[in-house]
């Protein structure tokens, strides 16, 4: 459970802060705006949604779910199909019902609705507020990532893996959802984009300083992941090796050690060392993800509208790194954590 503020006054000083954000998610008059949380997910950023979203002129609905909630139930449930479809926005705030990459997303997302993921700290979403910088980056290496086809990723500790992505679709976030059929994260800032499913091969060190985001941990000690026809088939290393095969195969799920995504982070104001900021339980995810030149690889369910992957399952497993390479059809776009191309700096 992240730890929130518990005085139900905190979301009177939110307030401002989400009502500045939904303007740029172009929340107005007449529109039906959904709040979608769990049980154990915080009161107080629902209660400023939903006053930030009525002060536009929204007509709001705060729907609530239990927390053992499954994807496959969410998406078998008639009742939320048909409103997060009927909506114009849906603002997704769970602790632990994972609703991105499911049926139900997909079928929002193609009726029109603006979707937004929103449970960072409170620190991390006003750090991390949403730039035209980190637009302009995130838009333009989408549009090249895009027109690529093969994407290899080298580093000096060893990582040398070469995949295909062509006729698949670069994804971008900035932030905020400000057109129909769109999601994004707020705070949010990457490119990204779902490689050919059995189209990985190579060899993945994630090294001394990287991090494996669902257990919250810096390696400590280089992971070797040998990748082949798009899965992980071999864990090699000390601890942290063990550690993560573990995690894998506690997941009993075949699909969970294809490759789900990979990309890079767009954000300049990101802090790689968030997550040793333990006075706020929770943060540094999204600072992580987003740090500027970062690479971000990803394992699991990747079945989502805007990537086209066709992965499904219950797993997903990001790991951010730093001083990667990043090649796309041999150009250099991020050289061992600095961006090349002076549009996407």
């Amino acid at each position: 459970m992240k730890r929130f503020p518990s005085s139900h006054l905190f979301s009177a000083e939110l307030f401002p802060l989400f009502k500045k954000h939904f303007e740029l998610c172009k929340v107005k008059k007449g529109e039906i705006v959904v709040i979608f949380k769990d049980a154990e997910f915080n009161e107080q950023y629902p209660a400023a949604a939903l006053a930030a979203a009525r002060e536009l002129g929204a007509e709001v609905l705060v729907m609530t779910v239990p927390t053992d909630t499954t994807t496959q139930a969410l998406n078998s449930n008639k009742a939320i199909v048909n409103c997060w479809k009927s909506a114009d926005m849906v603002i997704g705030m769970t602790s632990k019902v994972h609703w991105l990459y499911s049926d139900v997303h997909n079928e929002a997302n193609n009726a029109g609705a603006r979707t937004l993921m929103l449970g960072a700290p409170v620190e991390e979403l006003i750090r991390l507020f949403p730039t035209e910088e980190v637009k302009r980056r995130s838009l333009n290496g989408a549009k090249l990532l895009t027109k690529g086809k093969i994407i290899r990723i080298t580093s000096d500790a060893g990582t040398d893996l070469t995949m295909s992505k062509e006729g698949r679709p670069g994804s971008d976030q900035y932030g905020y959802t400000d057109t129909p059929g769109r999601w994004d994260h707020w705070p949010g800032g990457l490119v990204a984009c779902a490689p050919l499913e059995g189209s990985v091969e190579g060899t993945m060190v994630i090294n001394t300083g990287d991090i494996l985001l669902p257990l919250g941990r810096y390696v400590q000690s280089p992971i070797k992941l040998t990748i082949r026809e798009g899965k992980i088939v071999k864990f090699e290393g000390g601890f942290d090796s063990n550690l993560l095969k573990d995690f894998f195969e506690a997941a009993k799920e075949k699909n969970a050690y294809q490759v789900s995504h990979i990309g890079w982070g767009t954000h300049h104001m990101a802090r790689w060392d968030a997550m040793m900021l333990r006075f706020w339980e929770g943060g540094g995810a999204m600072d992580s993800e987003c740090y500027l030149g970062n690479m971000q690889i990803a394992f699991g369910s990747n079945f989502m509208k805007l990537m086209k992957g066709k992965n499904v399952c219950k797993f997903h497993f990001d790991i951010p790194t730093r001083n990667h390479s990043f090649y796309l059809d041999n150009q250099l776009i991020v050289d061992k954590g600095v961006i090349v191309p002076p549009d996407l700096k």
